[in-house]
């Protein structure tokens, strides 16, 4: 029974982090839309003075990156805080008179977890940066400058 619940504990905890970040990646790729929109005019003089289309789609998709990782970088800084403050959770405790810990929830990071969503949180930059730094590259240089 133990072995149920929580397999459907980690298969819910999966589905809201997924959710969570699909979310957070929308939110990158708005935020990088407007800034794309804010300087329509950068582009087009980056792109007048002789910038290619990949410099200003790396340019982008760093951005993108660089929003992603600082906020991974501080979840993985707090994560451990978290674990340690909140330790042990008792499962059933004096409710099914059982006091021996044996069905406690123990909370724990593996570093399998940390590298596999370090490695989901580069994957959803880059596809949240993507679509902003395509429409930034392909911006006209001589339609960007005449953008007011």
């Amino acid at each position: 029974m133990i072995d149920a619940i929580t397999i459907g504990l980690q298969v819910l905890l999966v589905f809201v982090g997924a959710l969570t970040l699909g979310i957070g990646g929308v939110g990158v790729m708005n935020i990088m839309l407007v800034s794309v929109d804010e300087r329509i005019r950068e582009i087009g003089l980056r792109r007048a003075v002789g910038a290619r289309r990949r410099h200003i789609r790396a340019q982008f998709l760093a951005e993108a990156l660089v929003l992603t990782l600082a906020g991974g970088s501080l979840c993985l800084l707090i994560s451990p805080l978290i674990v340690a403050a909140v330790g042990t959770l008792p499962f059933m405790g004096s409710l099914f008179e059982d006091t021996s810990g044996k069905a406690d929830l123990h909370l724990a990071l593996s570093p399998w977890a940390l590298a596999i969503s370090t490695a989901l949180l580069v994957m959803v930059g880059v596809l949240s940066g993507l679509v902003p730094a395509l429409r930034a590259s392909r911006l006209d240089p001589v339609e960007a400058l005449r953008y007011e």
